[in-house]
Parts: structure tokens; sequence; C-alpha cells
């Protein structure tokens, strides 16, 4: 097997199985921490939210929604890494 095979067979997929959980989990939590970039006066989600409340004068509604949205992508992503540490744990478990 040569070395190429080596890494794309055997090293690279352990590596992703790894860290990939670790990845995600991070991902996660700077998506969330999106919010910070509102503090520091650049457009996200929340920003541009905002602006289109201070526009029509719905904050509730639009603050609601966004933190929705949040919440949506936040839980499915968390679940997302949930599934792939039990399935990371399951595959450390069969060798």
């Amino acid at each position: 097997m040569s070395t190429f095979d080596t890494y794309r067979h055997v090293v690279l997929p352990q590596v992703f199985r790894v860290a990939s959980p670790i990845i995600l989990s991070q991902t996660i939590i700077l998506f969330q921490d999106t919010s910070l970039v509102y503090v520091l006066s650049l457009t996200d989600l929340l920003g541009a939210a905002s602006k289109l409340a201070q526009l029509n004068g719905r904050l509730v509604e639009m603050y609601l929604a966004v933190a929705v949205v949040y919440l949506i992508i936040s839980s499915a992503a968390s679940q997302f890494v949930a599934l792939l540490r039990k399935k990371s744990a399951i595959a450390g478990a069969h060798r």
C-alpha cells in the first residue's frame, strides 16, 4: 500500500472520526457567539433584524424570529454532533 493509500484509507478516516465532533462543537459555539459581532457594530443576523425592526417598528417580532432561527440551527447542529459522537463511540467499541 502506498503512502497516499495509507493516508486515504487508514489515517484520514480515523482523524475525521475523532476530530469532526470537536470541530462541529466549536462551529456551534462560534455560531452562537455571532451576537458579539453585533456588539462590535458589524452586520449579522441579529444586526439585520434590528435594522429591519427599526424601519417598521416591530422590534419584538423580529427579535423573536431571530431567537427561533438561532434555536433551530443550534439545536439541529447540537443533535448532529451528539449523533457523530455516538457513532464515534460505537465505532471505537467495535475495534
